[in-house]
């Protein structure tokens, strides 16, 4: 059996401490002995999970891009392979292990083949222990706060032939500059924060993700302005809870002044994932009232109806409470879209609390809801309670889910004969001649379309709807739609905004307008002495010198240079549209 070192065993009960946050950036640099291994290798991820999973995917496939792997699809091909897990509900955590014991054929092919488990089932108590002794063909056991050392762990598994569990029980940095491979080329996710402080008692998330810990504001500006320059057209910032964000810092910074900054990079479509109802503030309602690139669509968990069971869950907020930031929010963006997050059968629920959800519901009017069935999770304050039936659940879930059913098929409904932007995602699964995307509503329409138009941004006119999706039809000319694309991929360009700013400043500078106007009179007395050899010879001597000086001149200089490059992307743009 192989060898297996443990150098951090996680714990949850030290999950619930606040260390002090270290700020470091990733050293991305690459043992020999990983670099050697990965040349003509392929590597497979599969990710479970929320939002913030998918993008410690994207960040875990840069790491092994940068050690010199390749991607592939096909888990079979895989000569490393990456499952990354979600501890939210039971069943997520249950596919976990029929998805392990699928790769020992991997292994028994390839003896050197490498199985690599993170995410957050790994910073559960004593899970990493009971995974080697169960599947001794496991290389890595990493827990979420220690994605940054993947490529570390992975050559000091090789160095030391041992299979390594490193999941540490708390999180005590925040890692700038770690690589990254985005998984689309329109939208990106942008961590703001990681953690959370809410210790929700029947969520786990708290001790397998660590306390609250806020990115600083210039490196999340930052990153969102270089995805602008890419020609990104939608930004999601990601927190557990990003009401909270830099509430750590204790100097003012609040999360409205963070969604400000970056709704003014001019990202076309901006949104943000997850809302805590008490923290939502009437600055962060302003904000998103003023900026017309923020969309109107918030998710906005409530997850209980009842006063009493939300108290039981250790929710900060009776429904009255939340009911009031519903009104407040749409008394200032009365067309904003509201979805939410609704558990089912929470210990001590009665049938009178399940009233009381149903009731918000329609009072709230949700366009669509995420519905569950409570989970215990082993650790959490929840899992120790008086807990309801199965059978009561599962029945009052699918009255939940059909009135959920029957708000959202009204929400769609009242989309019909309206137009709206959409951002194209691709040709539709079932049929490639359709395209699909999402309104900034969150709705998704399909409409028929040239391929070409995926990850532009589209005027459609919704003419009918089913329950979860819209139809539609263009209502401009396609190639329209991928010439405005094509302006804002040019705007967004770095080179192109240098080269403009330049020409503005070369416009106003006094010095340059000088030599302009002396130029024209240069050209004249030299036209006018061309019947006079003499007073000609000295007129084109002083013309010349202009022109050398005009030449020489730093913002001209700079100018010609910055113009034959962006006369070589024109092109390049100009083939693009033939």
């Amino acid at each position: 059996m192989r060898k297996v070192i443990y150098e951090n065993v996680a714990s949850q009960k030290d999950a619930a401490k606040r260390p002090e946050v270290e700020r470091s950036l990733s050293q991305n640099e690459v043992a020999p002995i990983l670099k050697n291994f990965a040349q003509g290798k392929l590597f497979y991820i599969r990710t479970y999970g929320c939002q913030a999973n998918v993008r410690d995917e994207e960040i875990m496939a840069g790491y092994l891009s940068k050690a010199g792997f390749s991607r592939t699809e096909d888990p079979r091909k895989a000569n490393l392979a990456i499952i990354n897990t979600c501890a939210v509900r039971e069943n997520a955590e249950d596919k976990v292990y029929g998805e392990i014991g699928s790769f020992k054929a991997n292994k028994d092919q390839d003896k050197d083949f490498m199985l690599v488990l993170s995410g957050c089932v790994m910073d559960e108590n004593d899970i990493a222990q009971k995974l080697m002794q169960t599947y001794p063909w496991i290389t890595l056991v990493i827990g979420t706060h220690d994605i940054s050392k993947l490529n570390e762990l992975l050559a000091s598994s090789l160095e030391k032939k041992a299979s390594i569990v490193s999941v540490r029980s708390f999180a005590s940095e925040v890692v700038e500059n770690m690589p990254s491979v985005r998984l689309n080329s329109s939208q990106a996710f942008v961590n703001i924060s990681y953690g959370c402080d809410k210790f929700c008692t029947y969520c786990i998330v708290p001790y397998t993700r660590g306390r609250e810990r806020s990115r600083k504001m210039e490196d999340i500006v930052k990153e969102c302005q270089d995805l602008v320059d890419k020609g990104y057209k939608q930004i999601t910032l990601l927190g557990q809870n990003v009401n909270s964000y830099g509430l750590d810092f204790k100097d003012g910074t609040t999360f409205a002044k963070l969604l400000k900054a970056v709704a003014e990079t001019n990202i076309p479509h901006l949104r943000f994932l997850t809302s805590y109802p008490s923290q939502f503030t009437d600055e962060m309602i302003d904000v998103m009232a003023t900026y017309p690139n923020i969309d109107h669509w918030l998710h906005f968990p409530v997850q209980s109806g009842s006063s009493k069971v939300l108290q039981k869950m250790g929710r900060r907020y009776t429904r009255e409470e939340y009911l009031d930031v519903v009104h407040r929010i749409r008394a200032k963006i009365p067309d904003i879209a509201l979805t939410t997050d609704i558990i089912v059968g929470f210990p001590y629920e009665t049938e009178e609390d399940f009233q009381e959800t149903l009731s918000l519901c329609k009072e709230v009017g949700y366009s669509s809801a995420f519905t569950f069935i409570y989970s215990p999770r082993p650790g959490t304050p929840a899992a120790k309670m008086e807990q309801v039936p199965p059978e009561v659940s599962h029945e009052r879930f699918m009255r939940l889910k059909a009135l959920i059913d029957e708000l959202t098929a009204k929400s769609s409904d009242e989309c019909v004969d309206k137009e709206f932007n959409v951002l194209v995602e691709g040709p539709s699964k079932k049929n490639k001649d359709v395209l699909s995307g999402y309104a900034p509503n969150g709705k998704l329409i399909n409409f028929p379309g040239p391929s070409y138009l995926s990850g532009c941004t589209v005027k459609v006119k919704v003419n009918r709807s089913q329950v979860y999706s819209l139809f539609g039809e263009m209502a401009e000319d396609p190639l329209i739609a991928k010439a405005k694309d094509v302006a804002f991929l040019l705007q967004s360009s770095p080179l192109i905004r240098e080269y403009l700013a330049l020409d503005k400043e070369i416009q106003n500078d006094p010095e340059i307008l000088s030599m302009g106007e002396e130029l024209v009179e240069k050209k004249k007395k030299l036209a006018l002495s061309i019947n006079n050899k003499e007073e000609h010879l000295k007129a084109k001597e002083e013309y010349e010198d202009l022109l050398k000086r005009i030449h020489n001149h730093p913002l001209l200089n700079n100018h010609d240079t910055l113009k034959e490059t962006v006369k070589g992307e024109l092109l390049l743009v100009r083939n693009l549209l033939k």
